[in-house]
């Protein structure tokens, strides 16, 4: 058995249809996770979050509404509007990095105010660091590939995807805290193989950016999973 590569555009009704499903369920994966400490939070009670929570819950709300849109102006033939607002979306991504990058260091100087260098770069790891490094960059590959869109969109796909680790930590928790770890790991590989399997079903083929992209979305989680159970840095 081998995997064919392929690099064909496809712009086949039902493969945007696809794309535009996926984008959805990425979004509601994303809303359940960080609906009870976030958006259902005034209903739910709650503890109260600090200014710089709400900012970076905002930017990430409108990163992920801005996807949606985007995936939908692709769905309804509105690519000269796609293209305007994806300048937008280029500064946007930046703006959640680097809110990202900022929140995990606020994070790990109050969990551990006074560790050394080693432990807050395996910390700046187990908080998500270098799934945050992969978003920025399959977002920044989907850029340089913007005029190719069967590797444009692809990327832009797994980016989205990279983001899901948090969103499913916390839903995994509310059932369970035993090998929590492993079981969002377990489920960020079963997302990737999930868009692979809806593509090669489409196309009969695996896109060269699927398999980059989700190479590097399921190593991040590896890597993400063996800082964190390295003398567990949250503790």
């Amino acid at each position: 058995m081998y995997i064919v590569l392929a690099m064909k555009v496809d712009a086949a009704p039902t493969a945007r249809k696809s794309y535009l499903g996926i984008a959805i369920v990425v979004a509601l994966v994303l809303f359940a996770g960080f609906a009870r400490n976030y958006y259902l939070r005034a209903w739910l009670g709650t503890r109260a979050i600090t200014f710089m929570v709400h900012v970076h819950g905002l930017v990430m709300t409108a990163w992920v509404l801005l996807f949606l849109v985007q995936v939908l102006f692709i769905a309804k033939h509105r690519i000269a509007w796609h293209r305007r607002l994806g300048v937008a979306g280029a500064a946007l991504a930046v703006v959640v990095f680097v809110l990202g990058v900022y929140t995990i260091a606020q994070g790990i100087e109050r969990q551990m105010p006074h560790a050394d260098p080693v432990v807050d770069a395996l910390a700046f790891v187990a908080f998500d660091g270098v799934i945050l490094c992969v978003f920025a960059g399959l977002v920044l590959m989907a850029l340089v590939k913007r005029r190719r869109s069967e590797w444009h969109k692809r990327l832009m796909l797994m980016a989205m995807i990279s983001l899901l680790p948090p969103a499913f930590g916390r839903l995994v928790i509310n059932f369970t805290r035993e090998h929590a770890e492993l079981i969002v790991v377990g489920l960020m590989c079963a997302s990737v193989i999930a868009c692979l399997a809806v593509d090669f079903r489409r196309h009969r083929a695996l896109h060269p950016a699927f398999v980059l992209g989700g190479a590097l979305v399921i190593l991040s989680n590896l890597v993400t999973y063996v800082a964190q159970t390295a003398g567990d840095p949250r503790a």
